[in-house]
């Protein structure tokens, strides 16, 4: 995610909804600073599909199958990897995400996050934020799952999460493992100052790309 070399993801929301991640909140974090720098999005393409849901959960407009599949296989025709799904109110009803998934499978498409199980809240720009790094990550990381149960045959492997648990390889997800890292870097630290017989520490987790900087005071938060 750092590095910016996930795989290359389209972002599929509804109708009028297609610079939403790029708007978001229009929060700008120097008040005064004229020159207003945008992080670049995840998602190399951003496409609009005929739909919609009301906040209640009833159907407003049916889905569009003809059109979305046409959609869908202009995305295979450009090479998109990995499918970020993200519609209006999904969160109440999931009924068109879940149809545009099958579509997606229809079309060939083997990675897709869908916005209500990835993370089922009511705001859609954090639930379209985080299915949208879900997407990114999910190839790259399926591939280096592969990778190490090839290598690693009979093993029981397990994966650390951003919230410290260990979870098997077929629940291992991108949003998931965000912050796996300085999660294993706190836990680390934190053992290794009780050792020593200190119960409050300080942990600096530096690698490659990144550092975290930790307090340990006796728990865990």
């Amino acid at each position: 995610l750092l590095t910016r070399s996930g795989a290359r993801t389209a972002f599929l929301t509804t109708r009028g909804f297609g610079d939403l991640l790029r708007i978001g909140y229009q929060n700008r974090p120097k008040l005064f600073e004229r020159t207003i720098h945008k992080i670049e999005p995840l998602h190399e393409v951003s496409l609009e599909i005929d739909e919609r849901i009301a906040a209640d959960g009833n159907v407003l407009l049916p889905l569009d199958v003809p059109t979305t599949r046409s959609v869908l296989q202009s995305l295979r025709e450009c090479e998109i990897e990995s499918l970020a799904i993200c519609l209006m109110h999904a969160w109440k009803n999931p009924q068109h995400e879940l149809l545009l998934e099958k579509l997606a499978r229809d079309a060939g498409f083997r990675d897709i996050s869908v916005s209500h199980r990835v993370s089922p809240g009511m705001k859609i720009v954090p639930r379209g934020d985080t299915t949208l790094v879900d997407a990114y990550l999910n190839p790259v990381l399926r591939d280096y799952v592969n990778q190490l149960e090839q290598l690693l045959p009979g093993s029981d492997l397990r994966f650390l999460t951003s919230a410290g648990s260990l979870v098997r390889a077929a629940t291992f997800s991108g949003k998931d493992s965000v912050l796996s890292g300085p999660a294993g870097g706190v836990t680390g630290f934190a053992r290794a100052a009780e050792a020593a017989g200190f119960t409050r520490a300080i942990g600096f987790d530096m690698g490659g790309t990144s550092t975290d900087v930790a307090r340990y005071a006796g728990r865990f938060a």
